[in-house]
């Protein structure tokens, strides 16, 4: 994993360091233009996703979004005609953490009853 982006220095480098990224930025636009980053995984606000995925699709990124890609459907056709423009790939991310089934897994592996994983 080469670069983690977040708003608070301190914050994004405990989190940088904890989970085994290489660098921290804290300007989402210095961010999409590293040659060294093919792929945008965009975990933000809500709010900000659009607009952070018309701006990874524009420097030919590769996108991830968490779930909800936009608050509303014109912002949603905006961020598609962004992809598409850019012939990039994208994706939704529907995480189904919370989900019975997923729980159960969860629950079976901490238990070790699955074997190790």
């Amino acid at each position: 994993m080469q670069v983690l982006c977040g708003r608070t220095k301190a914050r994004v480098e405990q989190a940088a360091g904890q989970f085994g990224w290489a660098e921290v930025e804290r300007k989402f636009d210095r961010l999409v233009q590293r040659e060294d980053v093919d792929l945008i995984d965009i975990t933000s606000p809500n709010n900000v996703h659009v607009e952070m995925a018309i701006a990874a699709a524009k420097a030919g990124k590769q996108i991830i979004c968490e779930k909800p890609l936009a608050t509303n459907l014109a912002d949603a056709k905006k961020a598609l005609q962004a992809v598409r423009k850019a012939g990039v790939l994208h994706m939704i991310c529907h995480n189904y953490r919370r989900a019975p089934a997923v729980m159960l897994a969860k629950q079976l592996i901490d238990e070790g009853r699955i074997g190790k994983i």
